[in-house]
């Protein structure tokens, strides 16, 4: 999403802190162990398990990196300055850590030795980064953008990313590891259904104009049915609107604290 730096987005930001008691952890249960997932702010996520720690979209201006721990494997899904950010990889990057980029952020050359995927690809066996598969699932628009015929995020430009927690492609088929997805940028498109099928966890954006009302997300993750599902990138949005909308449902939702003020609890 791109922000637009202003007033009103400083507005957004304050209405949006209205969720500070929230946890901005917490912990699913999952084969290989259990994944911690950590809000680190807006689109920044901190994943761990098994010792291995994954960062998407670590950004300074919009998370609080003090909760960070050096990384594995840095991914990043779109060139916009809310999920693309240089420094915050260099600070976060263990040396010879791979990071992950589609090819618009790898054109900026702004990110050294970068490991770049087109969407739909995926990294495993001998090609898994950092022991875990890698699966890049396409991030876009279907429908809203700044003008008729254009879209805010364009199909093929940015990406979300499933990750499986083994080396193996066969455990991640036959579920023996854990996996977590991370939608990016993105509204309810058909790849979803196509690569992110039984996973344990499911991080999904809900904002407008630029990506989906929390009413369209639960019905998204309504179609491919993840274990828990946790609203993320949500800035001006009611995520208790995606917990009611999917009442009744198989999947459970947690509420992070993605927007937390300088004095909120930890």
């Amino acid at each position: 999403m791109r922000l637009r730096w202003s007033v009103a987005l400083l507005v957004v930001i304050t209405a949006s802190v209205g969720h500070a008691q929230m946890p901005s952890t917490t912990s699913v249960a999952a084969a290989g162990g259990a994944i911690m997932i950590t809000a680190l702010g807006h689109a920044s996520v901190q994943i761990e398990q098994g010792g291995k720690v994954v960062i998407v979209d670590p950004v300074i201006g919009m998370a609080d990196l003090s909760q960070a721990k050096s990384a594995d494997l840095i991914l990043v899904t779109d060139i916009h300055p809310d999920h693309f950010d240089p420094a915050a990889v260099a600070k976060l990057r263990k040396p010879g850590a791979p990071v992950v980029v589609p090819p618009a952020v790898a054109e900026t050359q702004k990110i050294p030795n970068t490991t770049v995927m087109l969407n739909s690809t995926m990294r495993t066996n001998e090609e898994a980064l950092a022991g875990i598969t890698v699966i890049s699932v396409p991030a876009y628009n279907v429908q809203r953008g700044p003008a008729p015929g254009q879209f805010y995020h364009p199909r093929g430009r940015g990406q979300g990313y499933l990750l499986i927690f083994s080396d193996k492609l066969a455990a991640a088929r036959q579920k023996q590891a854990g996996s977590v997805y991370v939608a990016g940028d993105t509204e309810c498109v058909p790849a979803m259904t196509t690569w992110v099928k039984d996973v344990d966890v499911a991080l999904m954006p809900m904002n407008l104009p630029y990506t989906m009302l929390p009413a369209e997300a639960a019905t998204c993750v309504k179609e491919f049915k993840p274990k828990v599902a946790i609203p993320y990138h949500y800035m001006g949005q009611k995520p208790e609107e995606f917990v009611e909308a999917l009442k009744g449902q198989p999947i459970e939702v947690r509420l992070l604290n993605w927007y937390p003020t300088p004095s909120s609890p930890k």
